[in-house]
């Protein structure tokens, strides 16, 4: 005779409980961690890494001018959620401090774990060598627009990525998998497959990061050619503007300009952040005739009318694109951004070459 007793009966209802209830979800299916990014740009790129295991999100849109973003409440909320935060770190988002003062999130503050600071490691361009307000608005640590040249997007995504091992451990091999063929992919589309096979991926990064690539392909061969003459992807496209002159509307290309060897000869600001006066804009349409400059390259943030009135007056394209993912139709990440980039520069300079401008 079998005496039930209160512990058997206890066995018996957990019994019962292990057979119809569901077994505990994987830790894949568990909630993913929340990633926030200043700029759609660094959204890109981190969802290049993270893949299906973070809802990203960013605070400024792709067609926003990145210093006067308002600082509303829905967005300290974002930051409030956040596991990793990613801004620039220099002074270009000045509305950060206030934001992150409203989430009151320990995790993402300065110097916590859940930070990213996206120029860690990027040498930066323009550093003024005293700063003052009568020169506008310059950027005191140097020039932060810094995803306009692939080779800072693979050290952003390389900051990303130490971040995302910091919040989320048990995923790293999963992002440095996904890391190492971002990498891989924006080395092939920057110098082509050739010369990516050629040399490596990593050759190539070191090289271009350090400024020795184009002497260095220039002086060694291959089977009687000069290693520059394998050139391939963005900066093949890009020939027709090599060594060539633009005026640009504002200093926010210059990292674009290092890496495809563009030169911004004048800025329709006068100074940085400074609207142009109308003695400026002569200044501008004079320079631009004497020295038959056929391109005039502004983000779409800015005025288009203006834009467009100069390059009329002196016979120039004027090229208006985006400069973050998602600022125009058609421009979804990273690598949209930069084909766009290239594409539209081209274009320009090609069309004054057959034309005899």
């Amino acid at each position: 005779m079998l005496i039930e007793t209160r512990s058997t009966r206890l066995f018996g209802a957990l019994l019962v409980a292990a057979l119809i209830l569901p077994p505990p979800a994987p830790v894949s299916a568990q909630s993913k961690i929340e990633v926030v990014a200043t700029l759609p740009t660094y959204a890109s790129i981190a969802r290049e890494i993270v893949g299906d295991l973070a809802n990203v999100s960013s605070i400024a849109r792709g067609d926003e001018d990145p210093h006067f973003v308002q600082a509303r409440p829905s967005f300290a909320r974002m930051l409030q959620r956040a596991d990793l935060f990613i801004s620039t770190g220099l002074d270009l988002e000045l509305w950060v401090p206030a934001l992150l003062d409203r989430a009151n999130n320990a995790a993402i503050l300065e110097g916590a774990r859940g930070q990213v600071v996206a120029y860690t490691g990027i040498e930066l361009l323009d550093a003024p060598a005293a700063v003052s307000r009568s020169e506008g608005d310059v950027h005191v640590f140097g020039n932060p627009h810094l995803h306009t040249d692939p080779i800072n997007g693979i050290i952003i995504g390389r900051n990303i990525l130490q971040g995302l091992r910091r919040v989320d451990p048990a995923n790293a091999a999963t992002y440095e998998r996904r890391a190492r063929d971002f990498e891989n992919r924006i080395i092939r589309r920057l110098f082509g497959d050739r010369l990516a096979d050629m040399l490596g991926e990593e050759t190539l990064f070191r090289l271009a990061r350090s400024g020795r690539f184009w002497s260095f392909a220039d002086g060694q061969e291959f089977e009687g050619r000069a290693l520059s003459d394998y050139v391939g992807g963005w900066l093949a496209e890009g020939a027709s503007f090599r060594d060539r002159r633009m005026v640009c509307y504002h200093k926010n290309w210059a990292y674009f300009s290092h890496r495809f060897r563009v030169e911004c000869a004048m800025y329709v600001e006068p100074k940085p952040g400074i609207p142009p006066t109308p003695g400026h804009v002569r200044d501008v349409i004079a320079y631009m005739r004497d020295n038959e400059i056929p391109v005039l390259l502004a983000a779409n943030y800015y005025a288009r009318g203006q834009i467009e009135r100069v390059a009329e007056r002196t016979g120039a394209t004027a090229v208006v694109v985006p400069q973050a993912v998602e600022g125009a139709e058609g421009v979804d990440d990273y690598f949209d951004l930069i084909d766009l980039w290239v594409r539209e520069l081209a274009g320009a300079f090609e069309s004054h070459a057959t034309t005899g401008g």
